[in-house]
């Protein structure tokens, strides 16, 4: 008998999916913020936007959304810093 489809894994394209379940790859903060991979890099170094190791490899790390959202609010929004676009 199969499972019921709330135990099965979840998309974070998926809608309903709590925020602090969805995260995003590096890549992707750029993209959103519209900025160079190497500044989120950067963001991350200097513990201005947390991330998430999954495994042993740097190309595993993550940004929660809500972490994103944090970082959006506190830094580039009040202009504590500058996203490379602006």
């Amino acid at each position: 008998m199969p499972l019921p489809v709330k135990y099965y894994p979840r998309s974070k394209l998926l809608p309903g999916l709590p925020t602090s379940m969805q995260f995003y790859t590096i890549a992707e903060v750029a993209i959103i913020l519209a900025t160079k991979v190497g500044s989120v890099h950067k963001w991350i170094q200097e513990g201005l936007l947390p991330a998430v190791q999954f495994g042993s490899e740097q190309h595993m790390l993550r940004i929660r959304a809500q972490d994103l959202e944090n970082f959006i609010d506190m830094h580039l929004r009040n202009g504590l810093i500058k996203a490379d676009h602006l």
